[in-house]
């Protein structure tokens, strides 16, 4: 069983073709494993520092009523289907905590843009994830 220490919300972006306009939709997801830290990095201008974030969400705790998928499928879905899915893909924003802010642009807690992801349903029933990398 995966240590959980925070409920998070993805917000997945999506292209409107018929508004020609990015779209935001969000999943509230309870129970993951949220891990923030710092780092630095030395570079031809001194020390450069950011925060990066490492999420995983187990399988169990998908959210219900909501089915997975792959980031192509999501892409080519209608804007209407998409309050019944949800996935990962670069350029997210995933926040800590159930966010009812439909904006992310306006989202005042600590949060990143998706930077990395892997779908890591296999094995065990007790090890299978997904992993949100970020900054």
């Amino acid at each position: 069983m995966m240590l959980t220490n925070a409920d998070i919300t993805v917000y997945n972006k999506h292209y409107n073709k018929a508004t020609r306009l990015d779209e935001w939709f969000r999943t509230q997801i309870p129970t993951v494993h949220w891990h923030g830290k710092q780092a630095v990095s030395v570079g031809d201008k001194g020390l450069s520092a950011a925060n990066i974030y490492a999420v995983r969400i187990p399988a169990s705790s998908a959210p219900s009523g909501k089915k997975y998928v792959m980031p192509s499928d999501y892409a080519a879905a209608d804007s209407t289907a998409l309050t019944g899915l949800w996935t990962l893909q670069n350029g997210d924003i995933v926040a800590r905590g159930l966010i009812d802010t439909p904006d992310p642009k306006n989202i005042t807690v600590e949060h990143f843009t998706v930077t990395g992801w892997a779908d890591n349903r296999y094995g065990s029933a007790n090890v299978q994830h997904w992993r949100i990398d970020g900054k």
